[in-house]
């Protein structure tokens, strides 16, 4: 029963330093998309003559993998379900499962 309970704490531990590794995302994403502010061109006579304040801003999107906490809300069975939620919570429901049947066979009566 040790056993059991020290490999759930491991894989629970290596799947929240992969989580803390990728970015620490509340959600599963296979890409990021970040808003980027554009440097404003000094030969610019506008911008010279002080009509922007600041540049302009585009949309990039990184292929990235970003483990997260709980799966992307998507469908059920997706890629996006991988999460350090649906990594433990089966190794934990087999150690529950396994001190409650040891706890069954050790009770008398």
């Amino acid at each position: 029963m040790r056993i059991l309970v020290v490999v759930a704490i491991v894989i629970t531990v290596g799947a929240l330093g992969v989580w803390q590794a990728s970015g620490g995302d509340f959600y599963t994403k296979f890409e990021v998309v970040r808003e980027v502010t554009q440097p404003l061109d000094p030969s610019d006579p506008l911008v010279a003559a002080g009509f922007y304040d600041t540049g302009s801003t585009t949309v990039v999107r990184e292929r990235q993998f970003r483990l997260g906490l709980l799966p992307t809300p998507s469908r059920l069975l997706d890629k996006h379900a991988l999460s350090v939620t649906t990594i433990i919570s089966p190794v934990w429901a087999v150690a529950a499962v396994a001190a409650l049947v040891r706890r069954k066979r050790k009770s008398p009566g």
